[in-house]
């Protein structure tokens, strides 16, 4: 997970995306190892409160909830001067983790040719159904769906479809791919959080939809869901 820096004007800036880091000292003296500071030459680094910027700062529509800054006196042979980083606050921060962290991938899958419409296989290798799937533990939502399988030969007419079904019910999210063309082909769409939503205890499972006559080989299939705490 990486953060923007944004830049400062009007005095000595060090810029780059910041990784998360419980230690915010050594993090900010390896970013400014990274931008040629010594680290044997940084004799204090201090959070910056952004309602008292010092004068050489000037900076215009910053959201404190968004945005920290530290300060870091660096001795050299000309005396002792101070850098600044702006880097994502720790409420930021915090945020940004959680949102990933309440986010999972189910896997689903079809090694081999599929010739026929058919539930794909979860991550432990059981076919679902209509009755059959994975069991959702908390209520949340869908938020992404991807695809890639391979057509071995080109069916101009012919179409798959990657179909979500919830408690055997078909969901109008899916993944459409076309087979006019042989060799290894994909699709992914997103949706936004709270729009496609489920409750705790509700099935999901999926299932490809082939036009009549066609096939394909290796289908490789990732639900992402988004659960609420």
């Amino acid at each position: 997970m990486v953060f923007a820096i944004v830049l400062l004007l009007g005095t000595s800036v060090l810029a780059q995306t910041v990784p998360l880091s419980k230690d915010v000292d050594n993090f900010v003296k390896n970013v400014a190892g990274k931008k040629g500071v010594s680290e044997d030459k940084i004799k204090n680094v201090e959070k910056v409160d952004m309602n008292n910027l010092p004068e050489e700062i000037n900076i215009k529509n910053i959201d404190k909830n968004n945005l920290a800054m530290y300060k870091i006196d660096v001795e050299d042979e000309n005396g002792t001067k101070s850098l600044y980083v702006i880097t994502a606050s720790e409420d930021q921060f915090k945020k940004e983790v959680q949102n990933f962290a309440n986010k999972m991938l189910l896997n689903f899958g079809f090694p081999g040719e599929v010739k026929e419409s058919s539930f794909l296989l979860s991550g432990a290798g059981v076919q679902g159904s209509y009755e059959k799937g994975y069991v959702m533990l908390r209520d949340g939502s869908i938020t992404g769906l991807s695809t890639n399988l391979e057509v071995k030969n080109n069916f101009p007419e012919g179409n798959a479809e990657v179909i979500i079904y919830k408690n055997g019910m078909a969901i109008g999210f899916r993944n459409t791919i076309n087979l006019d063309e042989s060799g290894s082909k994909l699709d992914y769409d997103l949706v936004d959080e709270n729009t496609i939503n489920f409750e705790k205890g509700d099935i999901i499972s999926l299932r490809i939809l082939l036009s009549d006559g066609t096939e394909v080989n290796d289908v490789n299939t990732l639900l992402e869901v988004t659960s609420k705490q």
